[in-house]
C-alpha cells in the first residue's frame, strides 16, 4: 500500500492539475470526469492515512482519552 505521505502528494498534484485545467480551459471535456473521480481519490487518501502504521502511538490506559501528546492535562485548562 502507498504511504500516507505519497497519497497526499498524489492527490495534491491531481487537484492542482484539475484547478489549472479549469482556469485555462485546456481539455475542458475532461474536467467532468476528473470531478467525478475526485471524491474516490479523497476517500483513498483518507484510507491510506488511517491505515498508515509507521508511527507508533502509545496505548491509552483505562479511563484515559486521546489528547495532545506535547501538553499535560494541567496545561490545557479544560479538565
Amino acid at each position: 500500500m502507498i504511504s500516507a505521505k505519497k497519497s497526499i502528494c498524489v492527490l495534491t498534484a491531481y487537484l492542482v492539475i484539475y484547478i489549472i485545467l479549469i482556469n485555462t480551459r485546456l481539455l475542458f471535456e475532461l474536467i467532468p470526469y476528473l470531478y467525478i473521480v475526485s471524491p474516490f481519490l479523497i476517500v483513498w487518501m483518507v484510507a491510506c492515512i488511517l491505515k498508515d502504521t509507521r508511527v507508533k502511538y502509545p496505548e491509552l490506559k483505562e479511563n484515559e482519552e486521546w489528547g495532545y501528546a506535547d501538553k499535560s492535562k494541567d496545561e490545557l485548562g479544560f479538565f
